[in-house]
C-alpha cells in the first residue's frame, strides 16, 4: 500500500493538473502538423506554434505555409524536404531549391501532382528537426529529403546558441522535450522564464547577430558533443524512413568556401605565449606580403605560422587567397575548407558534419538511403572547383543558380526512386534555368528585390567581423546595382506577363499570388495587388 501510494498519489495528481491545464486551454499544441477541414476536405497544415518547445517564445521561428491532403490522389507524389534555412530557400523561400525541384519534376513528368512538402524551418537544428520527422512518417511520403547540418552549433541546443541551454547531451535533450510536451512542462518552463535566470538571453530575434560573441576553438568538448548529437539524430531520422520504408535522399551541405572568410578566429587552446607570439609574428609579416601584392612570400610566411597554430581560421583562409592567386587550385580549395573548419562561429556545416552524413548514408544502403553529395556536385560547377557568390548569397544560402543547381541534382537522384507508372511519361530532358524561372515568375524586379535583404545581412555582425569586410561589401554593393541595372531590359508590362503565365498554369500557387502582389503594390497598382492579397489568403 506504501508503494502504491508513492506511486499512484503523485501520477493522480500529476494527471489531473495536466487534464485541468488542457481543459483551462493552457499552453500549445507541440505537434508540427495539425488538421482542418477546406472546402469539406481534410488537409493538414503547418502548426505556427510548433518552435515554441525549442525557442523561447518571441524568438519561435515560423513555418512556411502549405497544405496537403489527409489522403493523396493516386496520381499524386508527395516529397518532404527536411532542413533549416538553406532548405528553406532563405532568404526568399519561394525560389528555394524544393520549389526548383517540384517544377523540374512536372516538366519532365507530365500528368503526376509533384508535392514537394518543405517541413524546413529557419534557425533549428537536428533535435528540432526529428520530431517534425516522426510526425511526417505518418502522411504518405513517396520520398524524403534531407538537408540539414549547418546549424548545428547554433539551433536551440547548438554549442553556441544564446538562447537555451548549450550542447547537453543528447538523452537530456530529448527529456526536457518530452517534458515540455506537456502543459505541466510548459507551465515549469515560463516559470523559469520569469526568473530570467539569464537575463543577457535576446528578448527578440536578432539574426546571426545573436551569435557573435558565442566563440568556441576547434577541438572544444561542447563543439565535439554537438557533433555526437547530430550524429544521434540523423541515425534516428533515418530509422524513422526505414520503419515507413520510404526512401531517402541524404545530401551533404554546401557552403561558400571562396568567399566567405572565417566570422572569427581563435587559437589553439594550450598555446604557450612564446608560441603564440612567434605564431603571430609570422602572420603579421605575411599580411603585409600579401597586401604588397607578394603572395608567394605570404604564403611561405603563412605556412611558418601554420606550423605553429594551424588552427586559427583567418590564417588558413589567407593561405586560401595566395594559393588561388599562385593557381594551386586544389591546395587553395583545402586551405579553404581548413578555414571553415576552424572557424571559431561555426555557421556554416563543416568537414566533420558532411563526413557524419556520408557515414550515415553508407550504414544505411541497404535500407534505401541514396547520397547526393552536394558539396561536391557545387565545387565542380564552381569555377577553380572552389564554391563561391556565383552559386551563394552569402556563406550558406543559395542564389538562383545555386537554388536551381541543387535542384538538378536531386532531381537526378530522385528519378532513380520514381516508379515505373512515372518514368513511362519520362520527357527526356530536365527543364532549363529559364524554364523553371518562367515557371516561378523569376522577374528582374524580384532578383534585385531578394538582393537587397542580403545587403542589409552582411553590414551587421558576425559579417562586419570578417577581416575582409570592406572588400566584400564593396562586391555586395556590384552585385545588387548589376541587379538594379537589369531593371532596364524589362519593361513593367513584360514582367507582369510572367506572372499572368505563371498563375495561368499554377493557379492555386499561393506564393505565386504573394509575389505578384508585392509587384503590383511596389508599381502603385492597388487595387490589382489587394485582388492579388486576397486570393494569396484564400
Amino acid at each position: 500500500m506504501r508503494l502504491f501510494g508513492m506511486i499512484f498519489i503523485p501520477l493522480l495528481v500529476l494527471g489531473s493538473l495536466e487534464l485541468g491545464l488542457r481543459l483551462g486551454g493552457y499552453g500549445y499544441d507541440t505537434h508540427f502538423l495539425r488538421p482542418t477541414q477546406i472546402n469539406g476536405q481534410q488537409y493538414y497544415v503547418p502548426n505556427e506554434k510548433y518552435s515554441y518547445r525549442f525557442f523561447p517564445p518571441a524568438l519561435a521561428r515560423a513555418t512556411l505555409p502549405f497544405q496537403f491532403a489527409a489522403e493523396k490522389t493516386t496520381n499524386s507524389y508527395r516529397i518532404f524536404l527536411f532542413g533549416e534555412s538553406a532548405a528553406v530557400g532563405d532568404p526568399d523561400p519561394t525560389y528555394g531549391f524544393g520549389r526548383y525541384l517540384e517544377v523540374l519534376l512536372r516538366e519532365r513528368y507530365p500528368g503526376t501532382d509533384f508535392q514537394v512538402v518543405c517541413a524546413a524551418i529557419t534557425a533549428i537544428d537536428s533535435s528540432t528537426i526529428l520530431p517534425i520527422v516522426r510526425e511526417c512518417a505518418q502522411h504518405q511520403g513517396n520520398l524524403w529529403l534531407i538537408y540539414m547540418g549547418n546549424n548545428e552549433m547554433v539551433g536551440p541546443f547548438g554549442a553556441e546558441t544564446s538562447y537555451g541551454l548549450r550542447a547537453l547531451n543528447l538523452g537530456v535533450i530529448r527529456t526536457i522535450l518530452a517534458i515540455k510536451a506537456t502543459r505541466i512542462g510548459q507551465l515549469l518552463d515560463a516559470m523559469v522564464r520569469s526568473l530570467r535566470i539569464h537575463p543577457e538571453a535576446p528578448k527578440k530575434w536578432g539574426g546571426m547577430e545573436m551569435f557573435a560573441n558565442n566563440r568556441l576553438g576547434y577541438d572544444d568538448p561542447a563543439r565535439l558533443r554537438g557533433y555526437d548529437n547530430f550524429k544521434g539524430n540523423l541515425e534516428d531520422i533515418l530509422r524513422a524512413a526505414h520503419r515507413v520504408e520510404v526512401p531517402v535522399i541524404l545530401s551533404t551541405m554546401a557552403v561558400n568556401l571562396k568567399d566567405c572568410a572565417p566570422f572569427a578566429s581563435i587559437h589553439t587552446a594550450g598555446l604557450d605565449s612564446k608560441r603564440e607570439s612567434d605564431c603571430k609574428h609570422f602572420f603579421q609579416e605575411g599580411v603585409d606580403q600579401e597586401a604588397a601584392g607578394s603572395c608567394r612570400e605570404a604564403l611561405a610566411l603563412y605556412q611558418q605560422a601554420a606550423q605553429i597554430d594551424p588552427q586559427f581560421a583567418e590564417l588558413q583562409f589567407r593561405m586560401g587567397n595566395c594559393d588561388l592567386a599562385l593557381t594551386n587550385d586544389d591546395q587553395a580549395r583545402r586551405d579553404f575548407e581548413l578555414a571553415r573548419d576552424y572557424d571559431a562561429l561555426d555557421f556554416r556545416a563543416d568537414t566533420r558534419i558532411n563526413t557524419a552524413i556520408r557515414e550515415a548514408a553508407t550504414r544505411h544502403a541497404g535500407q534505401e538511403v541514396v547520397l547526393l553529395d552536394a558539396a561536391s556536385a557545387l565545387a565542380q560547377a564552381s569555377s577553380n572547383g572552389i564554391p563561391g557568390l556565383e552559386f551563394f548569397y552569402e556563406h550558406v544560402h543559395l542564389n538562383f543558380a545555386g537554388n536551381y543547381l541543387l535542384a538538378l541534382n536531386f532531381a537526378e537522384q530522385t528519378k532513380k526512386i520514381l516508379p515505373a507508372s512515372i518514368t513511362n511519361r519520362d520527357k527526356g530532358n530536365w527543364a532549363s534555368a529559364e524554364r523553371c524561372d518562367e515557371r516561378l515568375a523569376v522577374t528582374v524586379w524580384d532578383r534585385q528585390r531578394v538582393w537587397e535583404p542580403i545587403l542589409s545581412r552582411i553590414t551587421a555582425p558576425p559579417f562586419t567581423g570578417q577581416f575582409n569586410h570592406d572588400a566584400s561589401l564593396k562586391i555586395y554593393e556590384s552585385k545588387l546595382n548589376a541587379a538594379k541595372s537589369l531593371l532596364n531590359t524589362q519593361t513593367p508590362e513584360q514582367a507582369q506577363q510572367i506572372y499572368e503565365q505563371a498563375l495561368a498554369l499554377a493557379p492555386n500557387d499561393s506564393f505565386l499570388h504573394q509575389n505578384f502582389e508585392k509587384f503590383l503594390e511596389a508599381g502603385e497598382n492597388l487595387a490589382q495587388a489587394i485582388a492579388e492579397a486576397k486570393r494569396c489568403c484564400e
